[in-house]
């Protein structure tokens, strides 16, 4: 991840017992966490109170998304903590920003069977240009051991954890996708907060309990369209739009943008579909020669951007690592919305 991102070896969490927590989504009454960033083990990252018995911190919130990242089916948990008092800076509406000392975290399991859980704070606010905030974050991967009591951190990322398929990313994988957002955190934002689950925080939530700077005019910001089309752009945004976007590492090779603003009326609207419904391919060269356009409307045997989401090789998989399956069910989403774009294609 760079030299900007471990630092403060060694340094100790704290934890604070403090009375009259103001309430709202998250907040413990009487307990405040304290962030230091630079772990070695998650149980000094304030993830937990115990971690043995895995007794969650009062102060996190449980927060759900619109659209799953694919993780080889990996089941997901995702906790946020705002230091006391702060809120999330949505001036942006579309690139919420983290407040120094916020975290994120994010749990994998297969099977029941704890993995790993990774950690992203806020630990400085350096100024930088959007895109390249790097030292303004430490990120890091835990891999847990077999009982399930400790997660150590792997920097360098960890292949086939426990004897599954799972693989850990490396801290340097790590911001390759999350530099493609200016804050740096994916999945805490508009779209991807609105959701129909009740057992975990929604955008309406942040909302309600006042944890954004700037409150939206809506409470819902799914993706436009029929229910074919938003959970294709739904899909597209949560898996390939943190690389395939204004700021992203695949912005370097190519203009497709695969997220979706909350100013987007209608699916024409997006990003997603003006740089791939009928535009040719711009990098991708196959070999075979029989595919020429990102998106043809009423064929996805003829659309390169559904090919690459089938490939698992090298130097062709999308996306590019942190998978070794292709997630049938994916494919089967962007297939129905390419299959019913009208049109007879370019």
């Amino acid at each position: 991840m760079g030299s900007g991102v471990h630092r403060r070896r060694g340094a100790v969490a704290i934890a604070i017992a403090i009375t009259g927590a103001a309430g709202g989504c998250g907040d413990g009454d009487g307990f405040r966490f304290v962030p230091q960033g630079d772990y070695e083990r998650l149980s000094d990252a304030g993830l937990y109170t115990d971690i043995e018995t895995k007794t969650l911190a009062p102060d996190l919130t449980e927060y759900g998304v619109h659209s799953v990242l694919w993780s080889d089916g990996a089941d997901k948990r995702r906790f946020l903590r705002l230091p006391r008092g702060e809120r999330l800076d949505t001036t942006d509406m579309d690139h919420w920003e983290l407040p120094v000392g916020a975290q994120l975290f994010k749990e994998f399991r297969r099977d029941g069977v704890l993995l790993e859980t990774r950690l992203i704070e806020r630990v400085a606010d350096t100024g930088a240009e959007r895109g390249e905030r790097e030292a303004d974050f430490w990120m890091g991967s835990f891999v847990w051991n077999e009982d399930a009591t400790e997660a150590t951190l792997a920097e360098n990322g960890a292949p086939n954890v426990l004897g599954t398929e799972h693989d850990v990313p490396s801290a340097d994988q790590c911001w390759q996708c999350h530099r493609g957002q200016p804050g740096g955190i994916l999945g805490v934002g508009a779209v991807q907060l609105s959701h129909d689950r009740s057992d975990v925080a929604a955008l309406e939530d942040f909302i309600d309990d006042r944890r954004l700077s700037e409150a939206p005019a809506f409470a819902d910001a799914r993706p436009p369209g029929n229910a074919v089309t938003a959970a294709a752009l739904g899909y597209l945004h949560a898996n390939c739009g943190h690389c395939h976007s204004d700021l992203g590492i695949a912005r370097i090779d190519t203009d497709m943008i695969l997220q979706v603003s909350v100013d987007a009326d209608v699916p024409e609207d997006t990003d997603v579909h003006r740089t791939t419904v009928g535009v040719g391919l711009q990098y991708w060269d196959p070999v075979d020669g029989e595919f020429d356009y990102r998106v043809v409307p009423g064929a996805p045997e003829r659309s390169g951007l559904l090919a690459r989401m089938q490939k698992r090789d090298q130097f062709t998989a999308m996306p590019p690592f942190a998978t070794e399956q292709v997630h049938d069910e994916g494919l089967d989403i962007v297939e129905a919305w390419i299959a019913g774009l009208p049109g007879d294609g370019p």
